[in-house]
């Protein structure tokens, strides 16, 4: 076991500087191409109304899901794969259980909370529905879901969708952020100061990417933008593929979206099944289309199927991604990305080193059994015991060569404080020896600009950013014991950071603080703002990690009088981790 009184802390680099002056906070929409928000955007809509001020939704807006047990529906759930690949004893007690449910409810329209509900209440024989529900394996779940859920239509005989009311919005944090990436947008546009900003949403870290258009192309056109949804998804560049080795690909989409887990989409969405059958037959549509916005926001979800819509089987960029990148680097576009549409980012090279896209892990885990550079286990398997390729649920992993390459400064991570991920983001940036990670907070978006090499950086929202300096600092491994010593930084909204690529250092500038936004999730963030100023080392234990903080000279927090009702931020302040 290390001792951490006994561990030896760097200072942070002696270029790294400080400025004092206190400023407004001032954001201009073409200082930045990149938008990186940590998930959590929490947004007034039909299906989330618990978001909004007041109700203000009526039946011609789809409000929920609903389900049937139907013999038709229970027919074509009985001949898929999912159930098939499942053992005859299975299959017989899921068919039992299900007949009974449905000589029930007899077609009754259902929503989520009583699909439950109606398998709680079945009891017979060895089988308590309730523990059988909990325990359908993960791929029959959702194809049952999928299968169960019914088509609504409004009074007009169109298909219900989920729609934003962003003025009936009761978190302002993230209304600014969707607002301030329109206005990035439309700073590119060749009439900007007419005519609306074009932007493009991408749904493909979704399982399901049809569920989600509706709501972010309401959320982006009621921020002020003309919006577009593009049907590039995972299912989308696996049939373009067939398509190039002379096979019907395109023919077989609904094939291969149930390899990839999304089952009856074209009854429950025809018209945007369509649409990607189209595109998919004319590829070139999608290139024009990518050809002609001015912002491209990516939603959250699973970052590794984001990747795999954007890139080709051999791993190389699909043409999608290439247009995106001379686009991006021409600065005619803007792209932005919520949770795994952020952590997707992260890729390249920097300072001769890959810099890796993180998929999935926790803390606690990660520091107990290291990192793996391996596909992310099922979001099945059990915590503590074996699951695929030797992996455990919980278990860090990574892709080595990255994501899409977008940020190449350092790892990128999302729905940072409130999960606890520092010693996560940490031990992977420590054993991959990447210099730098940047963990973005829920409802927070890092702003990111470039000119040359050199990087300019500035936080918008309701968290903060916390960033992982590992410059000059100690990885040491004794068995399955790690100690990580390092740098942090962690800066809210308002406070800019600045890579210079000639020195190779930060350059920070804080801004006044902020009032706090009572949250009890996220231990370092707490810990730190409650003693915002500290002078003495900090420490507490998350789980098994042992976690020490210890302010040097040069650690300068941004705190007024140590009010608590203020957020913290802070740069160079030296930490500890150990298990």
């Amino acid at each position: 076991m290390f001792a951490l009184s006994n561990i030896e802390v760097h200072a942070a680099n002696g270029s790294e500087k400080e400025t004092k002056t206190q400023e407004s906070i001032k954001l201009n929409a073409k200082q930045h191409q990149l938008m990186l928000v940590g998930g959590g955007l929490k947004t007034c809509s039909s299906l989330s109304q618990k978001n909004c001020l007041t109700a203000r939704f009526d039946e011609q807006d789809k409000q929920q899901n609903l389900y049937q047990f139907s013999p038709n529906r229970l027919t074509a759930l009985y001949a898929a794969p999912p159930f098939l690949q499942q053992s005859e004893n299975y299959r017989q007690d899921f068919s039992r259980v299900i007949q009974h449910i449905y000589s029930r409810q007899q077609d009754k329209l259902l929503t989520r909370t009583q699909l439950r509900d109606a398998f709680d209440r079945t009891q017979f024989q060895h089988i308590n529905g309730a523990i059988f529900y909990d325990e359908i394996p993960a791929i029959l779940f959702d194809a049952m879901l999928d299968y169960l859920e019914v088509a609504q239509t409004d009074s007009h005989g169109q298909r219900k969708k989920e729609r934003v009311d962003l003025a009936n919005n009761s978190n302002q944090s993230a209304l600014s952020i969707y607002q301030h990436f329109v206005a990035m947008a439309q700073s590119r546009s060749p009439s900007a100061t007419h005519g609306k900003a074009k932007i493009a949403v991408i749904t493909a870290s979704s399982r399901d990417p049809f569920e989600s258009a509706d709501f972010y192309t309401s959320v982006f056109t009621q921020a002020g933008a003309d919006v577009l949804w593009l049907p590039l998804d995972q299912s989308y560049q696996q049939a373009r593929a067939l398509e190039a080795l002379g096979l019907p690909g395109c023919k077989q989409l609904s094939t291969v979206r149930a390899h990839n887990g999304s089952y009856n989409r074209e009854a429950i969405y025809p018209e945007r099944t369509q649409q990607q059958q189209h595109f998919c037959q004319h590829p070139e549509l999608m290139l024009e289309q990518l050809s002609q916005v001015q912002g491209v926001f990516f939603n959250g979800g699973d970052q590794s199927r984001t990747l795999a819509a954007l890139t080709l089987p051999n791993g190389a960029d699909s043409p999608e991604l290439t247009v995106i990148k001379q686009r991006l680097a021409a600065n005619l576009m803007v792209v932005g990305g919520t949770s795994a549409g952020t952590a997707v980012q992260s890729g390249s090279v920097f300072s001769g080193r890959p810099v890796p896209m993180i998929s999935s892990g926790t803390s606690e885990t990660a520091f107990k059994r290291g990192a793996f550079a391996a596909a992310p286990p099922p979001e099945s398997c059990a915590s503590h015991s074996p699951c695929i390729n030797g992996l455990m649920g919980g278990d860090l992993t990574y892709r080595a060569l990255g994501g899409t390459g977008l940020f190449q400064l350092g790892i990128l991570d999302t729905h940072f404080s409130e999960r606890d991920r520092e010693a996560r983001l940490t031990l992977l940036a420590a054993q991959t020896s990447s210099r730098f990670g940047f963990g973005v907070d829920e409802t927070t978006a890092l702003l990111v600009g470039w000119q040359n090499n050199d990087l300019a950086m500035q936080v918008i929202g309701q968290g903060g950013v916390f960033i992982v300096d590992l410059a000059h600092s100690i990885y040491k491994l004794q068995g399955s014991k790690r100690q990580v010593v390092g740098m942090s930084h962690y800066l809210t909204h308002g406070d800019k950071v600045g890579y210079n690529d000639k020195t190779q250092s930060l350059d920070f500038t804080l801004a006044q603080p902020q009032p706090f936004e009572a949250n009890e999730d996220g231990v370092w963030r707490n810990t730190v703002r409650q003693a915002c100023g500290a002078t003495e080392p900090l420490r507490w234990q998350q789980g098994d990690i042992a976690i020490v903080l210890m302010p040097s000279e040069d650690t300068h927090f941004n705190h007024a009088q140590q009010q608590s009702n203020l957020t913290c931020s802070y740069h160079s302040l030296p930490f500890g981790m150990e298990n």
